[in-house]
C-alpha cells in the first residue's frame, strides 16, 4: 500500500510534463560510418562485445537467469565512393558454458549515404540502434538476437531521427514445417520546441511482426502483431555535477490483427521516467510502469502481461517501479566499459527483484596504407 501511495503520484507527476526519454545505450551503437575522405581505400574493422547479465527474478512474471559471453563481429570495408560503402565479414557470439558457438554467420551490407540520408540492403543498423523504448525492445535482445537483416532507411539532423526497416527473419520454401516471418518498424524523434537551452520532442515508435506464407505444412493461421508507442520528451541540459535532466510520458497499445494465438488481442500501458545525467558518466533513472493486458512481441520480459517462459503465468495488471544505475567509462579510445543496476519493485506481486550487469564495448577500424 505504501508503494502505491508514493509512486503513483510519483508517476503522475511524470505524465504532467511533456517529455520522453529511455535507457542512455549509445556505446552499444554500431553505425557504419560513410565519409567522403575514405572514397576509394579498404579498412579491416573489428566490433565486439562481452557481456555478463544476472536476472535475480523469483515470485514474478518472469524467472531468474543469466547472459554470460561474448561477439565479435571482424570485417572488410570499401568504400567504393565518397557515397556508397560495401561491408563484408562474420559474426560470431559465444555462450559461456556452451562448447559450440551459439551463432555464426556471414555478414554483408551496403550503404548508401547522402547528407543527412541512407539506405542500407543486407545486413542492418540494428537492435539498440533504432533507439526503441525497453516495452517495445528487450535491451537484452543486443546480447542474444541483434543480427537482422533486409533493407533500412534512415535520416538524422540534429532536431529529427527517422528509422524504418524491415527485418527478414525466416525465409519459407516449398512444404516448409514453419512459416514465413518478418518483422517492420519506424522509429522517430521530432524537436518541436525549444525553450532557452530546454527542449520538447515527439517520439513515435510502431513495430509489427506478421508470420504466415502459402508454402508450409505448419498448419498454423496467419498471425500479424502490432506494436506502437507515442509520447513527448523534455530534455533539459544543465552546467555543473548535472549535465542534463529528462522526463517523460508514453502511451503504448499492442494488437493482434488477426485474432489469432495470443492469450490477449490488445491492450496498452503507461511508461513513465526521469532521469539525470552527471558529468561522471553516471545516469540515474527512475521508471514507472502501469499495463493491462499488454503484450509486446520482442518487448523486455519484466513488462508482459503474459510470462516469456511459461505462457500459463498471467498477470494482466502489471505494475513496476524501476530504479537504474548506469555508469559508461571510456577506458580508452574505442574501448567502453559499462556497470549497470536495475532494481525493481513489482507492485502486482509484491516483490522486490533486480539485476545487474557488466559489458565491455570495443569497436575499431583500419585503413590500409592510410594513418588513422
Amino acid at each position: 500500500m505504501i508503494f502505491r501511495l508514493f509512486f503513483l503520484p510519483l508517476s503522475a507527476f511524470f505524465l504532467a510534463i511533456p517529455s520522453f526519454a529511455q535507457l542512455n545505450n549509445k556505446v552499444f551503437e554500431d553505425r557504419m560510418a560513410v565519409k567522403e575522405v575514405d572514397s576509394g581505400r579498404f579498412s579491416i574493422g573489428l566490433n565486439a562485445l562481452g557481456f555478463f547479465k544476472n536476472n535475480e527474478y523469483t515470485g514474478t512474471i518472469i524467472d531468474g537467469y543469466t547472459l554470460f559471453g561474448y561477439q565479435f563481429q571482424p570485417y572488410l570495408s570499401y568504400n567504393l565512393t565518397k557515397n556508397v560503402r560495401i561491408d563484408a565479414g562474420g559474426y560470431f557470439q559465444k555462450d559461456f558454458g556452451n562448447n559450440s558457438f551459439s551463432t555464426v554467420a556471414p555478414i554483408f551490407s551496403v550503404k548508401w549515404s547522402k547528407k543527412e540520408y541512407s539506405l542500407i540492403f543486407g545486413n542492418l543498423e540494428s537492435s539498440l540502434n533504432h533507439r526503441l523504448i525497453e516495452p517495445l525492445y528487450d535491451f537484452e535482445r543486443v546480447l542474444n538476437n541483434r543480427l537482422e537483416t533486409g533493407v533500412q532507411f534512415q535520416m538524422r539532423r540534429d532536431n529529427f531521427f527517422f528509422d524504418i526497416w524491415i527485418d527478414w527473419q525466416y525465409m519459407q520454401y516449398w512444404r516448409d514445417t514453419k512459416q514465413e516471418q518478418l518483422v517492420a518498424g519506424l522509429s522517430t524523434q521530432k524537436r518541436i520546441l525549444k525553450i532557452g537551452t530546454g527542449s520538447l520532442s515527439v517520439p513515435i515508435q510502431l513495430l509489427t511482426r506478421h508470420q504466415g506464407g502459402q508454402l508450409d505444412i505448419a498448419g498454423l493461421p496467419i498471425q500479424t502483431l502490432f506494436n506502437t508507442a507515442v509520447g513527448l520528451n523534455w530534455s533539459q541540459p544543465i552546467n555543473g555535477v548535472l549535465r542534463q535532466v529528462t522526463l517523460n510520458g508514453f502511451y503504448l497499445y499492442d494488437k493482434d490483427l488477426t485474432n489469432s494465438r495470443q492469450a490477449y488481442q490488445d491492450g496498452s500501458g503507461i511508461y513513465a521516467n526521469a532521469t539525470l545525467s552527471t558529468k561522471f558518466g553516471i545516469d540515474i533513472m527512475a521508471s514507472y510502469w502501469n499495463a493491462n493486458e499488454f503484450m509486446a512481441f520482442d518487448g523486455g520480459k519484466i513488462y508482459s502481461a503474459v510470462s516469456f517462459f511459461d505462457p500459463s503465468n498471467i498477470q494482466p495488471t502489471p505494475q513496476l517501479m524501476i530504479f537504474r544505475f548506469l555508469y559508461d567509462y571510456k577506458v580508452a579510445d574505442n574501448l567502453y566499459l559499462t556497470l549497470r543496476y536495475e532494481p525493481y519493485f513489482d507492485l502486482s506481486y509484491h516483490t522486490f527483484q533486480y539485476s545487474y550487469g557488466v559489458y565491455v564495448n570495443y569497436r575499431d577500424k583500419h585503413f590500409f596504407n592510410k594513418k588513422r
